[in-house]
């Protein structure tokens, strides 16, 4: 038969489809986006954290840089407070020494400023002096007290009585340049009267060279740094800050010396936030660092996982989809190979293709296709042999009444002319085919088949002088159950004839038992005639027997062998063993059956 592949029109069905979307959204899309939600989460953990530390750490920075910077100024304080040529400068009366005695002090003194400018790092150095000596006025590092009587930076001096620090912002109501300094400043009091300032020493730093080596330990590019007095802002580092934001920053600002980073708010705006004290001047420093930048690596780590989740997963798809493609190609010709099978295209093959479980179920698909044409072809075959035997039991069924009359004639007859042998022949033959014909069904009792086989023993006996010594067994709940009829006459006429009559003595026995077991009824019919050989028992017993001469025994026992089959089917039906010189034994094995079907 010509076989060729079906090529459906019909739209594919989506389901699998979804199935398979639904399983890469759960194995891959599901984990990888937990995973991401985990990863993110730790990270963020971790990057905040690492980024308190480096706050941290650069915050001390911060302050430990503007501490040194300052303790220099207080250094060189401390060295020129205990210096003698100051005192004197600062204390002797010029009517005292001579013009040229000042002069060597004043420039001693000089070298000695200029000295510790280059060794500390520092700007200047300046000492403001009590005195009316006329050079005093005239040098750059040596000025009159009395020029800075007038000053903020003089009067809060004064008023504290110790040493102080000064920012920029203490020099507002000096000159622009005299504004770019951070100062350290110390009063002189005469030995003599300890409430008499005699002079002021002066130490400066560059404000904007602190301010830059400050500004270069900052963590983060919008963090503020801010230097205060009592809430008073002496600098800040962000220009770009609204003064009223500085300010509600400053109020909200934590206690010094806190080493903790403190959420605040301000200006709608949320920062962290730690100030520390610096030491002998009063001033603190404050580190304030928006929500912004301390997240932001986390956000842009965010950023960059969800992107790199969306290309991994949209790779995931598309590799997902060309490699499941031929699958589902595949099986979408399967299934509709299989609808058209359903609609009756019995013709249809889907052709393998590949080498996977896909591949296999196709070709099994093609096997079992197979296979369902050659039933098919062996029911036709089988429907054409039942219909002959239908016909051939049709034509046996002719006028019976005709044949009961004529043996019932032959039997008066041999009563009348008093022959007992002819008499008991047809007796026994009417009998024989009163059962054959049952009255036109198809199944009888076994007791009914099991007397039918006695009276054809009976009728050959009759005719062959009682060579044959039959021994029969039935038990009463076998006798009961339906059988198809004419199964046993069959298989004991193949016994007598093929096997006991081919002995040379021409005499055997022959044993017939039927029992039930469980759900089936199993018939025994043995012989010790003189068996059969491996081919004669392969002819005319197995299922792919080759061809053999149609004899009446052959044909009987294959007649029977396919009437068991098609009417119980598997595991039902006939086996044989024989062995040569000893006899045969077959054993038919059907469903116990209490009524007909």
């Amino acid at each position: 038969m010509k076989r060729k592949l079906y090529l459906p029109k019909r739209p594919v069905t989506k389901s699998l489809k979804h199935k398979l979307l639904c399983t890469y959204f759960l194995l891959v899309v599901l984990p990888l986006g937990f995973f991401t939600v985990y990863a993110y989460r730790r990270v963020r953990n971790v990057v905040q954290e690492q980024t308190f530390i480096a706050m941290q750490n650069a915050f001390e920075d911060t302050v430990n840089s503007m501490q040194q910077s300052l303790g220099k100024l207080d250094a060189v304080i401390d060295i020129l407070a205990m210096d003698p040529l100051v005192y004197a400068i600062a204390s002797n009366d010029p009517e005292d020494h001579t013009y040229i005695r000042r002069l060597e002090d004043s420039n001693s003194l000089a070298l000695t400023f200029e000295h510790l400018c280059n060794l500390s790092g520092i700007q200047r150095i300046r000492l403001y002096a009590d005195n009316d000596y006329l050079y005093a006025s005239g040098q750059n590092d040596i000025i009159q007290l009395r020029e800075a009587a007038n000053d903020h930076w003089y009067d809060a001096l004064l008023s504290q009585d110790e040493r102080m620090w000064f920012a920029p912002a203490d020099f507002s109501d000096q000159p622009l340049p005299e504004q770019t300094y951070f100062s350290s400043m110390q009063v002189i009091y005469n030995p003599g009267n300890v409430k008499e300032p005699l002079a002021v020493l002066r130490a400066d730093a560059d404000a904007e060279r602190m301010i830059t080596l400050v500004e270069n330990t900052s963590v983060t590019e919008n963090g503020i740094l801010l230097l205060l007095k009592d809430q008073e802002i002496l600098y800040h580092s962000d220009n770009s800050t609204l003064p009223d934001t500085l300010c509600a920053i400053v109020e909200e600002l934590p206690v010094p010396d806190g080493n903790t980073w403190i959420p605040i708010e301000a200006g709608g705006e949320q920062y962290y936030a730690q100030c520390s004290s610096l030491s002998k001047s009063g001033w603190y420093m404050a580190s304030v660092l928006p929500f912004s930048d301390i997240f932001q690596l986390s956000h842009e780590f965010r950023l960059e996982m969800l992107i790199a989740v969306i290309l991994i997963s949209v790779i995931a798809y598309l590799l997902a989809v060309a490699i499941s493609q031929s699958t589902l190609k595949r099986i979408s010709l399967l299934t509709q190979t299989m609808q058209a099978v359903q609609e009756g295209n019995v013709d249809v093959r889907p052709e393998p293709s590949g080498n996977d479980e896909v591949a296999q179920l196709m070709g099994n698909f093609n096997k079992m296709m197979d296979r369902i044409d050659t039933l098919m072809e062996e029911k036709v075959v089988y429907g054409q042999q039942i219909k002959s035997l239908e016909l051939k039991a049709l034509q046996a069924q002719i006028n019976p009444h005709f044949l009961y009359n004529s043996l019932d004639l032959i039997n008066c007859t041999a009563i009348t002319y008093s022959v007992p042998e002819i008499s008991r022949m047809v007796k026994a033959l009417g009998q024989f085919y009163r059962l054959s014909l049952s009255g036109g069904n198809e199944q009888i009792p076994l007791s009914a088949e099991m007397k039918h086989a006695k009276l054809y023993v009976d009728i050959q006996n009759m005719r062959f002088e009682d060579r044959v010594t039959a021994h029969w067994s039935l038990e009463e709940e076998a006798g009961g159950c339906y059988i198809i009829k004419i199964i046993l006459q069959p298989l004991i006429e193949n016994a007598i004839i093929h096997g006991i009559f081919e002995k040379p003595s021409k005499t055997g026995n022959l044993w017939v038992s039927a029992k039930r077991k469980d759900d089936a009824i199993v018939i025994t019919v043995e012989d010790d005639g003189v068996g059969m050989d491996e081919d004669t028992l392969r002819n005319n017993f197995s299922a792919t027997r080759a061809k053999v001469p149609e004899t009446t025994g052959s044909y009987g026992v294959r007649n029977i062998c396919d009437r068991l089959r098609i009417a119980y089917g598997e595991p039902y039906g006939i086996l044989c063993e024989s062995t040569p010189g000893k006899g045969t034994s077959i054993t038919i094995t059907i469903p116990a059956m209490e009524s007909a079907q």
